[in-house]
């Protein structure tokens, strides 16, 4: 009669599984499998396979590991040590008797290991049969990456003393093995190993994390396979002290899967009626953001001649008005134009448009009072705010009647600020008015909101946002907002070491040796420790990112991101960009 699981593949098999040279087909995508074969004595030194560890199997790809275990009755064992001890030993005087032969060290170091381990088992010492196999699972499109990986862990194999077992037309015994119900040693290499030898083969047990309230869906572990979920004020594990700062780092070279990252969580935090504000230098949002009833907001005067891109001199109190004057003059024409007598001009101004009528005034009104202090110094304010003033050829940036950005949202709003259409004559004002805006929809309306960066080194290198993006670091958390920034040049967040680069969540995908090693050195990791996270950062595959907690609380480890095909076909037809395969 056959057995149950040679029922089961049967049932499944010719409908489901193809079952190739070295690997198995489903539906769904490939199994790879692959196990090890190695020599030796039982607790002898240098064994093979006291160098093998778990981990040598778990190349950030998905993967089924499997370790059975089974006590070997010591009896028994210890008999078989000395048969063969016995004939190892009788063979070795014949062969010195008959050539003169000496047995050699690696000989005698055999028969001490036999030995010990003889006498270990007398004293009762447990010994364990074991089948190790584990199979690399990926989708149709990625075999070619399963491939490369499973190579690797072959190396690793070898660089121990261990033979490499790919089950070469043997592949159905993987499912034999992996399958419910089916068996735990399917006739390959059972080696007999001490515990001190099984326990670096068992993989170290990992907690459940459960999600936070305001929590998005990241993907899975690289190694544990659970979950993996992410929340902006308690940060991947709620059981930890939450994060100083609501900061977000995505970093990683072009390809890494960066933008697609940034998209998933995006979407998300929108579908849970967050509002949400995302500053897009490419324009690669656009038609998401529109489909999903959101706004794109263009960097430029908008079409429409009654409406501007925004209103800059808003204020609840004539100090507040100062300060937005001052702060456009400046976006204007650099901190240098704010001597103390043009400082001494905008304060008079203010004063008086305050007295006459509070509340928020115009570019015009501005400089109609500033035509009434009889001073000289007036005249550099005038003649730099005379252009955008209402009637001016470039009123469209701040005085017309309606503004395209306020600092108060709507609840489940999108915004996309779009700076594809930005041309270089007004790259520093529009920076500038942006981080005006941003500051002001963080610290004066005070609405909840997530705000993404992308692309951020370009910004990094503007002078406004500079300083702005360690204040909405600081601000954010206290008011509810989130704040992500995506770059592949991680050397501009250590230019500024603020809490920016010293206490944000990060994700790290695929970045070179050094720019890896040097960004983990910001975080404050060890200098062994970042060195080999920088080599493992260097070999990640697509879609895969290290997560590093706010402020080094807990060990990196893996994250497969992953986002259901629909999204992705769905961004796909709508022609974004930057979308992973």
């Amino acid at each position: 009669m056959t057995e149950p699981h040679n029922h089961f593949a049967a049932s499944i098999a010719s409908a489901a599984v193809e079952i190739l040279e070295d690997h198995l087909l489903f539906p769904g995508g490939y199994l790879l499998p692959l196990s090890a074969r190695g020599g030796g004595v039982p607790g002898m030194a240098d064994r093979p396979w006291s160098r093998l560890t778990a981990d040598v199997f778990y190349p950030n790809l998905p993967a089924i590991y499997s370790l059975s275990l089974h006590r070997e009755p010591p009896d028994i064992l210890r008999g078989s040590l000395r048969t063969r001890r016995t004939l190892f030993e009788g063979f070795m005087m014949a062969l010195a008797e008959k050539t003169g032969r000496r047995p050699s060290i690696a000989e005698r170091s055999a028969d001490h290991a036999m030995d010990a381990a003889e006498s270990e088992l007398t004293f009762g010492k447990p010994a364990f049969k074991i089948a190790l196999m584990s199979g690399l699972f990926v989708e149709r499109g990625r075999f070619e990456e399963a491939e490369a990986a499973r190579r690797v862990i072959e190396a690793n194999l070898r660089a121990r003393g261990l033979s490499a077992q790919r089950l070469f037309y043997i592949a159905e015994r993987a499912l034999q093995h992996f399958q419910p119900g089916g068996r735990l040693f399917p006739g390959l290499d059972e080696p007999t190993l001490f515990m001190e030898e099984t326990l670096p083969l068992i993989p170290a047990p990992s907690r459940q994390v459960l999600p936070a309230d305001d929590s998005v869906w990241i993907g899975t572990h690289a190694r544990d396979g659970r979950d993996v979920h992410f929340s902006f004020t308690k940060g991947l594990d709620p059981a930890v002290p939450p994060p100083p700062h609501a900061t977000t780092l995505i970093l990683g070279e072009p390809g890494a899967g960066k933008t697609s990252l940034l998209r998933w969580i995006m979407l998300q935090r929108l579908l849970q009626g967050r509002t949400v504000i995302s500053i897009d230098p490419e324009g690669e949002n656009n038609n998401l953001c529109a489909s999903v009833g959101g706004w794109v907001v263009p960097a430029g005067i908008p079409e429409d001649n009654k409406t501007c891109l925004i209103h800059p001199l808003q204020g609840e109190n004539p100090a507040e008005l100062l300060l937005a004057a001052r702060f456009l003059i400046a976006a204007l024409a650099g901190e240098a134009a704010l001597s103390p007598a043009v400082q001494a001009v905008l304060h008079e101004a203010v004063k008086r448009r305050w007295e006459r009528r509070p509340g928020p005034t115009s570019i015009a009104e501005l400089v109609e009072t500033l035509g009434t202090i009889n001073t000289p110094e007036a005249a550099l304010p005038i003649a730099l705010l005379r252009p955008f003033m209402r009637g001016g050829l470039f009123e469209g940036f701040f005085d017309r009647p309606k503004a395209l950005l306020s600092p108060h949202f709507p609840a489940g709003q999108w915004w996309n600020l779009d700076l594809s259409s930005l041309r270089e004559e007004n790259r520093a004002i529009v920076h500038a008015v942006l981080a005006w805006f941003l500051y002001h929809a963080v610290t004066v309306g005070k609405q909840p909101m997530d705000i993404f960066i992308d692309e951020g080194w370009r910004l990094l290198r503007s002078g406004p946002f500079t300083d702005l993006l360690d204040e909405l670091g600081r601000r954010a958390r206290k008011r509810g907002v989130g704040v992500t920034l995506i770059t592949h040049l991680p050397a501009d967040l250590m230019k500024n070491p603020t809490s920016l680069s010293l206490a944000s969540t990060a994700f790290i995908g695929r970045l070179g040796p050094q720019e890896a090693f040097a960004f983990y050195r910001s975080l404050g990791i060890p200098e062994s420790e970042a060195h080999r996270n920088a080599e493992l950062t260097s070999r990640l595959p697509p879609r895969v990112f290290l997560a590093a907690p706010s402020g080094s609380r807990g060990a990196l480890f893996p994250v497969l991101v992953s986002i259901p095909p629909a999204w992705i076909q769905f961004w796909k037809q709508l022609g974004a960009m930057g979308v992973m395969r």
